[in-house]
């Protein structure tokens, strides 16, 4: 990810280039002899002025428009975006993937009328948990009937109501509230249709609990009735390319939309290459979205998740996409891992934050693409768990190393520990209502943001000449590549690592880890195509994927007569002086 020091450096850039301006028109000043030309100075000094100002570092407000750019993603503006973020477990109000837990299901947390339930929900994530993104499962079968079908089907379970719930509405509803807290909203189809264990009245719900199928491989008897029904018996490419195309027109306009391919698509193995049924659903899917407009991240994934077992388990499937997608623009590879879920897979992983890092640098390697990734499931079952305290360090090592190297974070799931029922032993966030349990506590204390940060005043640059003309731009000079075997520094130093400056554009998506009282590690290069996991280069040294282009946002001005015109993209506005 993009070194800190970058980051503020920057910002230097575009605060120098604000004060040459300023600079520009105190000189161009000395000609005007109109007092309202020496008005309309001061208003642009009182502006600049009011940018370096002692400021509180606050939550976003609202989202930007993704987009990628290496390994990179970066808001609308160029600002790296780190994205933090809570599966909420089902498609709401789903009871068996939500819980019976009163404190965290839909009527409490996440009812959308009215919106002031929701709202209380976005700002407990933002303000107290520093979440930027969440991720919602929906199912299809549901979204093409446009409606949460336990509402009508199912009313016992559901305080007697038979109103119809619109899926497209609560998806709307929920972008349209998540962006005034600056959090993504995630949606990805969970399965085709629900399972009897959850809506027994849905008359397309798949038996028990068993695997339902995925896109292009086959279905279960329900849902491939539910294909029939909808007139896409024989043509299951044909549903998906109406689906994905409907979903990007009903959400594109929201620029917090994030869409997800499918939950942990597999066959059973997580060594088995991409088939080729799943590669055309992947590409249907891409091309639907794209053909739209629309421009929001999409994820992909190919097997149930990832972890250093040493049997052939890797992430070059990210290859394979990027080949039969060659044209693709902002795609984001997403992956799932855990400690003991309840499935014990503590001997795969480190447990200190050196062999974390290592694990994971190892795993980017075999991507064999330079991309973002994102880990979108993760945690471990303390309800289930023989050592809570192992998993709890695990936990708080994996996410300082996951923040180090970029690559985002998702915890699995926001649900209480009084809702985790007998079958499904997730990993639950919460104690009760709001409030964390050790893993939630561990999460929040990951990503503390700087409270307050001041900006230094940078020196102003000289006054140009009398005769307006843009501001040149100095061209950085390129960083000195690194020698061929860089010399490692010490994994940690005694000092702790100071947090990045933020700036007021820079979202809470970009807030630096809390600093412990132990040392701190030093954050590591983006890992190259060699497995072996990258040394700890010095700073003159480090070697980083090229960084993404910065535009200063110059001023543009012409004369007119004895008209002087300028357009100030800071404010937004065009300002005319007249001399003589």
């Amino acid at each position: 990810m993009m070194h800190p020091s970058r980051v503020f450096k920057i910002q230097e850039e575009r605060e120098m280039n604000t004060y040459a301006t300023a600079n520009r028109l105190h000189s161009l000043n000395r000609k005007l002899k109109k007092p309202t030309a020496l008005f309309i100075v001061a208003l642009f000094a009182a502006g600049i002025l009011s940018a370096f100002s002692v400021t509180s570092v606050s939550a976003a407000t609202s989202t930007s428009a993704l987009h990628t750019s290496g390994s990179y993603i970066l808001d609308a503006d160029g600002n790296v975006v780190y994205l933090r973020g809570m599966g909420l477990a089902g498609m709401v109000p789903d009871l068996l993937l939500w819980g019976q837990g009163q404190s965290d299901n839909w009527g409490n947390q996440w009812n959308y009328n009215p919106t002031s339930v929701m709202d209380q929900t976005f700002a407990e994530m933002r303000d107290k948990w520093h979440i930027n993104m969440i991720r919602v499962f929906i199912y299809p079968s549901w979204y093409y009937r446009d409606n949460i079908v336990p509402a009508q089907e199912d009313p016992a379970s559901y305080g007697s109501s038979t109103t119809p719930i619109s899926v497209k509405t609560y998806l709307r509803t929920l972008c349209q509230e998540a962006d005034k807290y600056g959090i993504y909203v995630n949606v990805v189809p969970y399965m085709l249709t629900p399972s009897s264990s959850s809506f027994g009245a849905d008359p397309y719900a798949s038996s028990g609990y068993g695997w339902q199928g995925m896109p292009m491989c086959g279905w279960d008897e329900p849902a491939q009735r539910f294909l029939r029904d909808a007139g896409y018996g024989n043509n299951e490419l044909g549903f998906w390319s109406w689906f994905w195309t409907d979903m990007a027109n009903t959400l594109k306009d929201y620029p917090n939309a994030i869409f997800e391919a499918w939950n942990e698509p597999n066959l059973g193995s997580d060594v088995d290459p991409i088939p080729s049924g799943y590669m055309s659903y992947l590409t249907t899917m891409y091309n639907a979205i794209r053909s739209t407009g629309a421009t929001n991240l999409i994820m992909m994934q190919w097997h149930m998740g990832w972890f250093p077992n040493g049997y052939g388990n890797d992430l070059s499937w990210c290859k394979q996409i990027a080949t039969a997608i060659p044209t693709a623009t902002n795609l984001v590879y997403t992956t799932h891992l855990y400690y003991y879920a309840p499935t014990d897979l503590t001997s795969y992983w480190a447990k200190d934050y050196a062999g974390l890092k290592a694990q994971l640098q190892a795993g980017i390697a075999t991507m064999g693409v330079t991309a973002p990734l994102v880990i979108n499931e993760e945690g471990s079952c303390l309800q289930r768990s023989p050592n809570r305290q192992n998993d709890v360090n695990w936990w708080t090592n994996l996410l300082k190393a996951q923040y180090d190297l970029g690559v985002g974070a998702c915890a699995y799931y926001w649900l209480s520990d009084s809702g985790l029922g007998g079958v499904y032993a997730g990993e639950t966030m919460l104690s009760s209502g709001y409030t964390p349990n050790d893993m939630g506590t561990a999460f929040i204390n990951a990503y503390v943001p700087q409270q307050k940060t001041t900006v230094a005043t940078p020196t102003p640059t000289p006054a140009p000449t009398e005769t307006p003309e843009p501001t040149p731009v100095a061209t950085p000079e390129p960083t000195a590549e690194p020698t061929a075997t860089p010399q490692p520094t010490t994994e940690s130093t005694s000092t702790a690592t100071p947090e990045p400056a933020q700036t007021s554009t820079t979202t809470t998506s970009s807030s630096a880890p809390k600093q412990t009282a132990t040392s701190t590690p030093t954050p590591s290069p983006q890992p190259t195509s060699t497995p072996a996991p990258t040394p700890e280069p010095t700073e003159s040294t480090q070697h980083r994927d090229p960084e993404p282009a910065k535009v200063l946002q110059p001023t543009f001005e012409f004369t007119y007569k004895n008209w002087f015109i300028l357009y100030w993209p800071r404010f937004n506005m065009w300002f005319a002086y007249r001399y003589w």
